[in-house]
């Protein structure tokens, strides 16, 4: 149902529609590197006759700063599976920011986070908080590389983007600032390509610490591909870590592992998680994750630790999404 204000008129966008955005366009690329602070939201990914800045939204529905209505297809880079402005989510994170959103020891939330998340990922049993899917990934193949104690990774080349970090990235077009050492540490295979990570395992034997990928993307798993390839990996001594940043909360029962029967070793989850709110977790089996923790005599992992890593207002927004 469309918004009461929504505009119905705006049919055929003309440059006069986008003045306001087209004064504040130069100023933003002066300031930020590509003119936005996020580079899937710059201006060399959408038309020229699009909106340059977004300026309130409701549900499905956006208004730009020259008041111009459009419906937002991709919702917030697929963060705000629910709407904007969910009154829910809202006034669960409203009530939390009232009350203080960072203390020095943690919020009873943290824990009632992690239980309920814990319930939507099938064989985890520990997870990790923290703010955006980048730091959750490389968190999760750190962690790989201390269970393992290897050093190279294989990431699937069909799955765009992993992290904006060095392990991820090195193998991108966008490759500039990262040393070729650690570029070529990184191994990439197609998606339901099995025999491909098995040349991969028989090129670099004894190296591979992880496997990562998306369970699904616009392509559905071949038969049996997940759970044969889940096999392959532990055959050869690897982890696989599936990446659920945009599957989570979006796809059929809250988890596309539930959804294809799959248990990784380690996921990671964010984006539909918070219905916009910064938040992302690493999940996985205790015998891994608790490398990052104190009750174990191995080498301690430093897994994910930020200051803003639990704020109060975006657990409770994902509590209000695990519950809705």
């Amino acid at each position: 149902m469309l918004s009461p204000d929504f505009d119905r008129q705006l049919i055929s966008p003309s440059p006069d529609h986008f003045s306001a955005s087209e004064v504040l366009r130069p100023k933003a690329h002066q300031l930020i590197p590509g003119g936005a602070h996020t580079y899937a939201k710059g201006d060399d990914q959408y038309p020229v006759l699009a909106p340059g800045f977004i300026a309130r939204g409701t549900g499905c529905h956006v208004w730009d700063i020259d008041d111009n209505g459009f419906i937002e297809y991709g919702m917030g880079l697929r963060a705000v599976a629910l709407g904007h402005a969910f009154p829910a989510v809202v006034a669960a994170a409203a009530k939390e920011i009232g009350r203080g959103v960072n203390f020095t020891r943690p919020s009873p939330l943290e824990v009632q986070c992690a239980e309920n998340l814990l319930a939507f990922v099938p064989g985890a049993e520990m997870v990790k908080f923290t703010k955006d899917g980048s730091s959750a990934t490389t968190a999760a193949i750190r962690l790989a590389r201390a269970y393992t104690g290897r050093d190279m990774v294989a990431l699937c080349a069909d799955h765009p983007f992993f992290s904006y970090d060095d392990w991820a990235i090195g193998v991108s077009p966008m490759d500039s600032g990262i040393p070729r050492d650690i570029s070529a540490l990184t191994l990439t295979f197609r998606y339901n390509d099995l025999s491909g990570v098995q040349a991969l395992f028989a090129e670099h034997p004894g190296r591979i610490a992880a496997v990562i990928m998306e369970a699904e993307k616009d392509v559905e798993p071949a038969r049996d591909y997940l759970t044969s390839l889940r096999t392959l990996c532990h055959q050869h001594g690897a982890l696989l870590i599936i990446d659920e940043m945009i599957t989570g909360f979006r796809w059929p029962q809250a988890s596309a592992q539930r959804h294809h029967g799959i248990e990784a070793d380690l996921s990671t989850f964010g984006k539909a998680l918070g219905n916009g709110f910064a938040i992302s977790a690493l999940a996985g089996k205790r015998e891994i994750m608790r490398l990052g923790g104190l009750d174990h005599d191995r080498d301690r992992v430093f897994l994910l630790s930020s200051t803003h890593g639990a704020e109060t207002h975006a657990l409770a927004a994902a509590l209000a999404v695990m519950d809705i």
